[in-house]
């Protein structure tokens, strides 16, 4: 929508905030009762809720009316029930959604560094954000939407990072872009792990999907994974029972911006994930063709999925020193276009 155009368009709907707009709401059914959300329509083919109170990540997006994030059966849980504990606390209140962000000091699996203890993929995702708001703007003469807010990590006699998130969602096309800030308050270096868990689900995810990556390389994690790396890429039906296989996505081009795509040929939608492989090196493709936990993420990472032990004697660990800031811009477009889904196939490896 341009900005342009709402004069006319107010002829035929005099409130353009139910047609591209936001809306900011309490939910409050069980598990999920009191968190704060922000629902976005982008006027086109995007309807998506963002979750104020689980760190401002994105609950669902639909595409067309056509469900593209994982939704489990854990279900949506307010923040205040989380306890760290292990692999199971994150795991408890693991809904899935489009995107849940892990971090920030800590991500990957739960292990114990340095002596102390780290549970899976870190609090970032189940802590409420301060200062989070939602509105309508402007970039040139294109409507926007946007949402911003903190998300604060620390400890006394331990960590200080925030991380300011902007979100814009355009309506010129089916676009979310994601600009993260990490900021170290603290005096000390401090490291950062960072895991962009965007999970995809039925129907989007479904047997006969296909993944495209524009990496170089590909590596198993597990002995099951390397049994199925001719089939990598293509999603199958969901099997009773079935392990979980992981991928690592590297080398990714210099002259270009880094890119993983779902492509559902027979809804004829693709998911097109790009990121600054700069800052996140390493994708994760989690392939879960297990019955009942049916979902893939393609997940851009700072240091991989192991725990931040195993990462820092791998040579992965990134650092923040005190007082630097970096930054890290992902986005997430949905198209039915077959031109564009076709150039994004020549560019991959597979293409």
């Amino acid at each position: 929508m341009k900005k342009s155009q709402e004069f006319e368009l107010r002829k035929k709907c005099n409130d353009l905030d139910a047609y591209c707009g936001v809306r900011d709401v309490i939910l409050n059914d069980g598990p999920d009762r009191g968190v704060r959300a922000f629902e976005l329509r982008n006027g086109r083919n995007l309807e998506l809720t963002m979750l104020a109170d689980r760190g401002l990540d994105v609950a669902s997006l639909r595409y067309r009316g056509i469900n593209v994030g994982l939704n489990n059966k854990v279900g949506l849980r307010s923040p205040y029930l989380y306890v760290e504990d292990g692999g199971s606390g994150f795991l408890k209140q693991f809904h899935g959604g489009m995107m849940s962000t892990c971090g920030i000091t800590y991500a990957g699996a739960a292990g114990v560094d340095e002596g102390k203890p780290l549970g899976l993929h870190g609090p970032l995702n189940n802590t409420p954000a301060s200062q989070a708001n939602a509105w309508v703007d402007y970039e040139g003469d294109e409507r926007v939407l946007k949402v911003g807010g903190l998300v604060h990590e620390a400890e006394v006699f331990g960590t200080d990072m925030v991380m300011r998130r902007d979100f814009t969602v355009e309506s010129e096309r089916d676009v979310l872009r994601i600009h993260d800030t990490v900021t170290n308050q603290s005096f000390e270096t401090q490291p950062v792990m960072l895991i962009y868990h965007i999970n995809f689900g039925y129907p989007m995810l479904d047997a006969g999907a296909k993944c495209y990556f524009s990496a170089g390389a590909i590596a198993a994690r597990t002995e099951f994974a390397e049994q199925g790396m001719a089939n990598y890429f293509e999603m199958e039906e969901p099997g009773c029972g079935r392990d979980e296989q992981c991928y690592y996505h590297t080398q990714w081009p210099e002259d270009g911006e880094a890119f993983a795509m779902l492509h559902n040929e027979k809804l004829g939608v693709a998911a097109i994930v790009r990121f600054d492989a700069k800052v996140l090196p390493l994708m994760c493709q989690w392939k879960c063709m297990r019955a009942s936990e049916y979902a893939l993420g393609l997940e851009p990472t700072t240091s991989g999925v192991v725990n931040r032990s195993e990462a820092r004697a791998l040579g992965n660990l990134t650092y923040l020193e005190a007082g630097e800031s970096r930054e890290y811009n992902i986005s997430i477009e949905l198209t039915d276009d077959p031109a564009r889904i076709a150039g994004y196939r020549a560019l991959s490896r597979e293409g």
